[in-house]
């Protein structure tokens, strides 16, 4: 696949509402269960953490893919 390809895959991703609101609402139950923890469960605490840092990981990966396929912009004022 070219670069162009993957910006365009990766926009269809982060454009499917289904998608993104799963992630949401996966990133949302961590944070919520993280408040609620008991401070001495660290494995908890750590599955919790480690949810809320893959979905803003996937995310930000999504946004430099599409970056990478879009094509350079000319120098000067746009």
């Amino acid at each position: 696949m070219t670069d162009e390809q993957i910006a365009l895959a990766a926009q269809s991703i982060k454009d499917n509402e289904a998608f993104q609101m799963a992630l949401g609402a996966m990133r949302r139950d961590a944070i919520e269960a993280l408040v609620s923890v008991n401070a001495t469960d660290a494995d908890k605490i750590r599955d919790h953490q480690a949810t809320v840092k893959v979905v803003d990981e996937l995310r930000a990966n999504l946004d430099a893919l599409i970056r990478k396929g879009q094509p350079p912009k000319a120098p000067g004022l746009v």
